[in-house]
């Protein structure tokens, strides 16, 4: 439901986006044979404390690697440990989703991007962005230059020296590479006039971006977009392209694949290609698609220590269960069979389960500040074909009204199990952007209210149901469309048309499967509809946002598809209000402002509007998360913040997590 990876959902289409997801369906097709993994129980920790891990130290006595010192590099990062520095060994149990969940991978095991963010997260305006695979970075031109510096003696996994080439051959020969992405360049590589940005080779450890203006999110989106890739091993990846190799095709149609355009994406993405040199402090050994779990090793090549100078990471192995549903991920929590684990089970519904088992499960339970704006968004739509429709749900009285009836607070004890507060469809309390006057308008449960705004916007006269009128005597109904797999908002909505009733308006809810859900809402169709919503993105693509203003067909059909197919200006649609066009003029400032301040400033007066034109109806906002950690596992955070960008646990730095003897 909501984009962006939150604890209690499959991770949704935003989220497969980032964490290139759609490696799995080449990665099936390619029938590669990796081996399946055995089981293992092990946990283990609180061994002797080195300047290395003992399993290395004695492969490096018997002539396998190379020394510690000579692994790394020059100047390695030192990371300090949250609470302590930590003792080596142990095996890190975790669990994802069926093999489409790589964001849990991704960000707990792969989460080493050229630059990274805090590991507090405090909102795009106040989190600091950190150098990590870069040893330093520049941003120079206002925004229209950006230089960063490799550390002298960083190797990959496999040991080869990392070099400037492999920047460039990421850039000009994948990112850009018209054939691997036949279907338009992604936006960051681009500036706004459509050309590719200038990829420079400054020296034998610097280089540099060059935009034709500046580039607003550049770095945002380099510390927080998971699938980004602007680094790949040129040494090992060159093979599996015609310019380096006559013979790319050739091994593609060997892995089962048609040509190397079809192939590159499945071999350079490190958990579909086990073999694949990379940065991270953990290797798979099997990739994602084979075998009931994805087991990692330490990476003997791993570029940080820890403040005594010991090479991290402190934990030999990560196991990651691949299961299919979310209840055998609640019930491996319970028996105590997962480390460490965050994502899908933290419902409201699943709590007292988790709390209940926490002395036999041997864990704690961590609090997750969620990225959602409210548990349900119930959106009419203004630009239905129909006009006499069209009228009765672009009436912001009608609207304000059915605001008004509903009981808030019985939806949140009852569904919600106390938890959350009445909000409209506005960033939650937790947000860098909180508008308290727009989440909290028209929450009152007052009936006098309701009727007092129905009768304002001219449905004052009722049939012998005590159902309302419009002036040319049609009864106020609607139907509103439900995902039936959303079984809060089900109940919710079921309630909420028991409020409606009693206030003269009769609401239909249809309960629908997803697929046919957005066949009905995206072809403008939908009379109502509901869903939960985000926060707002300060840094966002052409149709982020739209939540608060109609700048996506998809996801502002639900009140305004055809103000948005407008927006995106390619011929569709139909010019909104002009107070809506001012406000989706703001939005292109705000997208243009490399200053995230003054993209901030924008992003409030954008908001003010939203709150003035009032498109959805919202309930509450969302229930608190939560994740879990043993007792025994050092340096876990006792918060996390799940907003999308900053994609827990990464930032944390799992390469300190330890296990307490």
């Amino acid at each position: 439901m909501t984009p962006g990876p939150t604890p209690n959902r499959h991770l949704g289409r935003r989220d497969m986006l980032r964490a290139g997801a759609g490696l799995l369906v080449v990665a099936t097709a390619s029938g590669c044979g990796f081996f399946e993994t055995a089981p293992d129980d092990s946990r283990g920790g609180g061994g002797a404390k080195g300047k290395e891990a003992p399993s290395l130290k004695k492969q490096v006595e018997a002539g396998k690697l190379p020394k510690v010192e000579d692994r790394l590099p020059a100047k390695p990062l030192e990371v300090k440990p949250l609470e302590e520095t930590g003792a080596y060994g142990g095996t890190w149990h975790s669990a994802m989703i069926t093999q489409e969940d790589t964001g849990w991978l991704r960000y707990a095991v792969g989460y080493e991007p050229l630059v990274r963010w805090a590991p507090v997260w405090q909102g795009v305006t106040k989190t600091e962005i950190l150098p990590n695979v870069c040893e330093k970075y520049e941003v120079l031109g206002e925004g229209k230059e950006f230089v960063f510096h490799l550390r002298k003696g960083l190797r990959w996994s496999d040991g080869e020296p990392v070099t400037v080439e492999d920047l460039d051959f990421a850039f000009n020969d994948c990112n850009i590479n018209s054939e691997l992405h036949q279907h338009g360049v992604y936006e960051l590589w681009q500036s706004a006039s459509g050309r590719p940005a200038r990829f420079e080779i400054v020296d034998d450890l610097t280089v540099k971006y060059v935009y034709e203006e500046p580039k607003p999110g550049f770095l945002e989106e380099f510390a927080g977009t998971a699938g980004l890739q602007p680094i790949l091993p040129k040494h090992y990846l060159k093979q599996f392209h015609p310019k380096y190799n006559e013979d790319a095709d050739k091994l593609a149609k060997a892995a089962g694949l048609t040509n190397w355009i079809d192939h590159m994406p499945l071999v350079s993405e490190m958990f579909a290609n086990p073999k694949l040199p990379t940065l991270n402090a953990w290797l798979p050994r099997n990739a994602v698609t084979k075998g009931s779990q994805v087991v990692c090793d330490r990476n003997p090549y791993y570029w940080k220590v820890d403040p005594d100078g010991s090479q991290l990471p402190y934990i030999d192995k990560v196991i990651v269960d691949i299961v299919q549903e979310v209840e055998v991920e609640l019930l491996k929590i319970s028996n105590g069979n997962l480390d460490m684990q965050l994502y899908h089970f933290g419902t409201v519904r699943n709590k007292p389960v988790i709390v209940r088992n926490r002395s036999k499960g041997g864990y704690r339970v961590i609090d997750v500040e969620p990225d959602a704006a409210n548990t349900l968004i119930i959106g009419l739509n203004q630009t239905h074909p129909d006009k006499k429709k069209r009228a009765l749900y672009a009436n912001k009285d009608f609207r304000i009204g059915l605001s008004y009836a509903i009981n808030r607070q019985k939806i949140i004890d009852t569904v919600f199990a106390g938890q959350g507060q009445p909000w409209q469809a506005a960033p939650n309390p937790g947000h860098e952007l909180l508008n308290e006057e727009l989440g909290r308008q028209y929450t009152e449960f007052s009936v006098a209210k309701a009727n007092e705004h129905l009768d304002k916007a001219g449905f004052t006269r009722r049939n012998g149901d005590g159902i309302r009128l419009t002036p040319d005597g049609d009864p106020v109904a609607f139907t509103v469309l439900i995902v039936s797999e959303y079984a809060d908002q089900v109940d919710a909505m079921d309630m909420i048309r028991s409020d409606w009733l009693k206030v003269g308006v009769d609401a239909t809810l249809s309960r629908v499967a997803e697929t046919l859900y957005w066949e009905r809402v995206e072809s403008g169709r939908s009379e109502a509809a509901t869903w939960d919503c985000n926060n707002f993105d300060l840094r966002t693509g052409t149709g982020g946002n739209h939540y608060y203003l109609p700048t996506n067909p998809r996801g502002g059909s639900r009140y305004g598809g055809e103000w948005a197919k407008w927006y995106m200006q390619d011929g569709r649609g139909e010019e909104p209000p002009a107070r809506i066009k001012e406000q989706l003029e703001l939005f292109d400032r705000m997208r243009a402002a490399f200053d995230a301040k003054e993209a901030f400033r924008i992003a409030q007066l954008i908001l003010d509007i939203t709150k003035e034109q009032f498109y959805y109806i919202g309930i509450s906002t969302p229930p608190k998360d939560y994740g879990i950690a043993k007792t025994n596992l050092g340096n876990v955070p006792k918060e996390f913040n799940s907003n999308g960008l900053h994609q827990m646990p990464g930032p944390s730095n799992p390469s300190t997590y330890y296990f307490r003897a």
